[in-house]
């Protein structure tokens, strides 16, 4: 399961990880829209009864508190690799900005458009990710973390996102967030993350902030 000093899963393990955690997103997305009967979802309920006696036999990772989640060396998989959100496709970053597209499969759904609470999970995780990479050597945790709903996000479809570290003071850093489809603003996010002690922001290089 792990590589021999027991830190972080081997490759193929962890792709053969994400290949399930893949498959089990893709049953969400169809129990998100189908026409359930119950013969139907009882043939499910056994078949995965046995997936879940499969999975309880295997090991616990390790926690290691002091290391970000998207840092290679955390033993634990990542948001996006776990389906907690969906996966972002990175175009631009350095440490101080974000951008890239996200596309929110149907188990994100609220009504015609992603549900605000999977916004906001998204946002934190993506600023959350600015954040930490703005760390010098340790973690930063979500003080507070505001979004406003601008129009409707619609599923399915590239969205594109934009994160950046508006300021930093000590130990805090300051970091803002827009998601947009095409030219429409669908929402924006601000928030405060605090690096643990001893740690500290690093000053965002030129051209971080907000135009």
């Amino acid at each position: 399961m792990r590589d021999p000093a027991g830190a972080v899963p081997r490759a193929r393990d962890r792709a053969a990880y994400r290949r399930v955690v893949d498959r089990a997103a893709r049953i969400l997305d169809q129990l998100a829209v189908l026409a359930p009967d119950a013969d139907t979802m009882r043939r499910c309920e056994a078949a995965l009864a046995g997936v879940e006696v499969a999975l309880r036999v295997l090991p616990t990772l390790p926690e290691d508190v002091t290391a970000p989640a998207h840092a290679p060396g955390n033993p634990r998989f990542q948001p996006a690799e776990r389906g907690l959100v969906p996966a972002y496709a990175v175009a631009e970053s350095d440490g101080g900005r974000l951008s890239g597209q996200v596309r929110f499969s149907p188990r994100f759904g609220g009504t015609a458009a992603v549900h605000g609470g999977a916004l906001s999970l998204f946002f934190d995780d993506a600023l959350g990710r600015v954040a930490n990479a703005a760390v010098t050597g340790g973690v930063a945790r979500t003080a507070f973390l505001r979004v406003d709903y601008r129009s409707p996000a619609p599923l399915e479809v590239a969205l594109s996102c934009r994160v950046w570290i508006e300021r930093v003071e000590g130990r805090k850093g300051f970091v803002r967030g827009e998601m947009r489809h095409g030219e429409t603003l669908t929402a924006e996010a601000a928030g405060l993350w605090i690096a643990a002690r001893p740690y500290a922001f690093r000053q965002p290089a030129q051209g971080c902030h907000a135009e």
